[in-house]
C-alpha cells in the first residue's frame, strides 16, 4: 500500500468527511486532461452516501469490490454504513482497483481511516489497493488456465467506473472478447465483470450514463446483465448537471442496485432527487417488466 497522505484532519467527524477532503484535494491536483484521459469522475460524498444506503444487511463477514476507487469515496461510505449497522459484520474485506498512481497515495490514506473507523467499532478489516487496470485484472481472473490468477468472488461491489469509449481495435477490446463481453465503453465493460464476480446472491450498486438503458450499443451488455442480475433500484437524477456538478458535467446518470441470480418476479424502487445533501428523495415502486 502507498505511503499515507498527511494532510489535517481536524474538524472531521466521521469517515466519509475523511475520506472527502482526500477527495477534493485530488481533483484539484489532478490535471482536468489526464482526468479526461482516465475517464475520472470522482464520487462526491452526498451521492456516496446514497449508493450505500442501498445494499442490504450482509452476513458475518463482507468481502467489497471498489473498482476504479479514485480517492476511496466509495468505499469509506460503505464501510461507514456497515459499522453503523445494529448489528454489523464482524469481518470487512475491501479490494480496491486504481489504475491512475496519481490517486493511489489518496486511496491508501482512505484504506488507512476505513480501518481505523472500523477498529474502533470492534470489527475486523482488511483492505487491498491494487494499482492495475481493472479489465485486465479481471480477464485474467475470469479467463481461467494454468497461468491465470486466481479467481476471487465477492459479496458487494460498489463502482463508479470511468467513462470512455472502447475504440474496436484496442486491446481493452481483445481481452474483453476473450471473455465474450462486447461493449463499446469503460464503464460497461467494468459492470460486466464486476457481475461476473459476484459471488451468488451479490449485490451491486453503481452510478453510471444512462445510455445503457437503450439503443443497440449496449444491447449485449443489456441482456447479459438482465441474465444474471435482478433489478432492485434505479435512481435518477432531477438534473443532467447535479451528480458531478464540481467537474462540469453534463450528463444523465443513474444509480442502479442489483442483485446477482434469482428467478422470481421483481419489483423494483425508482426513485430520484436534486443529488445534493438532504435533498429529497420521493420514489415508487413498480414490476420490474415495466423497467425492462
Amino acid at each position: 500500500m502507498a505511503s499515507p497522505q498527511l494532510l489535517d484532519y481536524s474538524g472531521a467527524t466521521d469517515l466519509v468527511e475523511q475520506v472527502e477532503r482526500l477527495r477534493v484535494d485530488l481533483a484539484r491536483r489532478l490535471d482536468p486532461t489526464r482526468r479526461a484521459e482516465f475517464g475520472q469522475y470522482f464520487t462526491p460524498a452526498p451521492v456516496a452516501r446514497l449508493m450505500a444506503s442501498m445494499f442490504g444487511t450482509p452476513r458475518s463477514a463482507v468481502r467489497i469490490l471498489d473498482a476504479g476507487a479514485g480517492a476511496g469515496s466509495l468505499s469509506a461510505a460503505l464501510v461507514e454504513r456497515l459499522s453503523r449497522l445494529p448489528t454489523p459484520p464482524r469481518q470487512v474485506t475491501v479490494t480496491a482497483y486504481e489504475v491512475d498512481p496519481l490517486a493511489s497515495p489518496s486511496l491508501a490514506t482512505a484504506l488507512t481511516c476505513c480501518q481505523a473507523a472500523l477498529i474502533q467499532s470492534g470489527i475486523w478489516f482488511a483492505g487491498s489497493l491494487i494499482e492495475e487496470d481493472f479489465i485486465e485484472a479481471g480477464v485474467d481472473m475470469l479467463r481461467g488456465g494454468m497461468f491465470s490468477r486466481e479467481r476471487v468472488e465477492f459479496d458487494f461491489a460498489i463502482l463508479n467506473p470511468p467513462y470512455r469509449k472502447i475504440h474496436s481495435g484496442s486491446r481493452t477490446r481483445h481481452l474483453l472478447r476473450d471473455i465474450g463481453i462486447e461493449t463499446s465503453n469503460l464503464y460497461s465493460a467494468f459492470l460486466a465483470i464486476a457481475v461476473r464476480l459476484l459471488a451468488p446472491g451479490g449485490e451491486l450498486v453503481a452510478i453510471t450514463p444512462r445510455s445503457f438503458c437503450n439503443g443497440p450499443y449496449f444491447k449485449s451488455f443489456r441482456q447479459e446483465f438482465l441474465r444474471e442480475m435482478r433489478l432492485r433500484r434505479l435512481h435518477v437524477f432531477e438534473a443532467r448537471d447535479t451528480a458531478f456538478r464540481e467537474d462540469d458535467v453534463l450528463q444523465e446518470n443513474v444509480i442502479l442496485h442489483a442483485v446477482k441470480g434469482g428467478t422470481e418476479a421483481c419489483r423494483v424502487v425508482i426513485s430520484a432527487s436534486g443529488g445534493r445533501n438532504n435533498d429529497p428523495i420521493s420514489t415508487r415502486e413498480v414490476d420490474c417488466n415495466q423497467v425492462v
